[in-house]
């Protein structure tokens, strides 16, 4: 088989592997500091009756609000908040609650009532809007292994020194992204390595739910331009896990 052959066959294979996914990129929005149910950086979050602002329990401040997303996919609100001071990685020796996800089931303004936390927060992001757009995503080159081996062999015949090469050039032919963003859905695109995450109600595999990038239009950076990640239980929608990786 010639090598355009081979790069036929490698992007006809490509297509079988996309995944949908939804990217959100941020744009500065002073009406983004009110709270409100729809995806956004900063300001007040989403809050219901009954709801507090959490807090770490090892420096004792309120944690940040980062973000909050629309799921449309199963109409929920992810909202998440950050404990900048302690700065966790996802560790297991790490103290529980210096990061806290909220998960809201039909977020409504008609349930939202606004809470407010410390009005001096020095980390606090600048609120900004979240412009979704819908991406088709291919996986990362060091998960492709465990995805699809045949790819990554074809890659090898393409480029027996560098099958990555290929690998990137056949994802720029295609143009489906393969690159760090801020997403829900689709594949992760990891920065240090893979994440292998387990439900610690059921011990099962987790999947990927989302990833969140440092913006500069939101002053948000996780370390030297890093993301962060979530895995959630299929089985316990309200179990994730989060590990932050950065350069």
């Amino acid at each position: 088989m010639s090598q355009p052959q081979h790069q036929a066959k490698l992007d006809r294979l490509l297509k079988t592997l996309v995944k949908p996914a939804i990217q959100f990129e941020p744009q500065a929005d002073t009406a983004a500091i009110a709270a409100s149910c729809e995806s956004k950086y900063g300001g007040l979050p989403y809050t219901e009756a009954g709801d507090t602002w959490p807090s770490c329990p090892t420096c004792d401040t309120d944690l940040t609000f980062v973000t909050q997303i629309r799921d449309e996919r199963e109409n929920v609100l992810f909202v998440f908040y950050y404990c900048f001071e302690c700065f966790p990685w996802g560790l297991e020796s790490e103290a529980k609650g210096q990061w806290v996800i909220k998960l809201y089931p039909d977020p409504s303004m008609e349930k939202l009532i606004p809470i407010e936390g410390e009005l001096d927060d020095e980390f606090a992001l600048t609120p900004c809007t979240l412009i979704s757009s819908p991406v088709e995503v291919l996986p990362d080159w060091q998960d492709l292994d465990s995805i699809s081996p045949e790819v990554g062999h074809l890659c090898e015949m393409l480029n027996a020194y560098s099958p990555w090469e290929a690998y990137e050039e056949a994802v720029d032919r295609t143009h489906y992204l393969n690159d760090y963003a801020t997403l829900l859905g689709g594949y992760p695109r990891f920065i240090q390595g893979s994440i292998e995450a387990t439900c610690p109600t059921c011990n099962a595999p987790m999947q990927f739910y989302a990833q969140i990038d440092s913006e500069d239009e939101a002053n948000l950076m996780w370390g030297d331009v890093g993301l962060v990640y979530f895995f959630r239980c299929p089985q316990h929608p309200h179990q994730f896990y989060f590990e932050l990786q950065c350069h």
